[in-house]
């Protein structure tokens, strides 16, 4: 049996967290509908055991952290993507995890100039996408869920741009393994929403803007596991 390890980098918000869980209970939600894998969640946040022989593949999640901040954790977490890049082993990427993987093989990260990015917004699939299995059976324009202030704004040497829009790079493909999603996928309409009213709560947002039901987040996860993990 395929064992898949989601590396969490956070206790996540705990307004989120009572009401729906977090971000590795999203994703297993997903992915046990509709494989049979075992999946082994693994606090990164905490230092904890992570071995690439060990697993099948990785899938990095969100952060309210920033890859540029000086915690020995996420420099555990670096070294760890040396090893998985040496075992040839891959590696998803979602928002903290995609920017982590373009920090740690020499790309840059930054606090975006043009600030969060919040809600559901339209993501666009560049033509490199085209035979991306990451991508396989989604149209052009994509419907996703944000709720980032970094972004990445120059992605590694030997790597593939995926997708964009107008808040800057939201996708990438590196050294043919490592699969970054600037969006949240395994995020729900009503996750959003709660997101939303927790930023307008604190002032980062002076309205909430209607969230859309954003339907490709599933098949993205699913295809990590179809098409590339196999």
């Amino acid at each position: 049996m395929r064992r898949i390890s989601i590396i969490t980098n956070g206790p996540g918000i705990s307004e989120v967290k009572t009401l729906y869980g977090q971000a590795s209970d999203w994703i297993q939600n997903v992915l046990k509908q509709y494989h049979d894998i075992e999946i082994n969640v693994v606090k990164g946040y905490e230092m904890e055991h992570l071995d690439p022989n060990e697993d099948n593949a990785w899938i990095i999640t969100g952060s309210a952290h920033s890859v540029y901040d000086d915690f020995p954790w996420i420099n555990y977490i670096k070294e760890k993507l040396h090893e998985i890049k040496e075992a040839k082993k891959p590696v998803l990427g979602i928002c903290f995890g995609h920017q982590l993987i373009a920090d740690t093989f020499g790309g840059k990260v930054v606090l975006n100039e043009k600030g969060w990015e919040l809600g559901s917004c339209k993501v666009n699939l560049l033509e490199n996408s085209k035979g991306c299995p990451l991508f396989s059976g989604l149209p052009i324009s994509l419907d996703v869920y944000q709720s980032h202030q970094d972004v990445v704004v120059a992605i590694p040497e030997k790597s593939t741009l995926l997708a964009e829009n107008d808040m800057g790079i939201q996708s990438f493909l590196y050294n043919d393994s490592f699969y970054g999603v600037q969006f949240h996928p395994e995020f729900t309409k009503v996750v959003m929403e709660k997101y939303l009213s927790i930023r307008f709560k604190k002032g980062i947002i002076t309205n909430i803007p209607k969230v859309k039901e954003c339907e490709y987040g599933s098949k993205i996860l699913n295809n990590f596991i179809e098409k590339i993990v196999k």
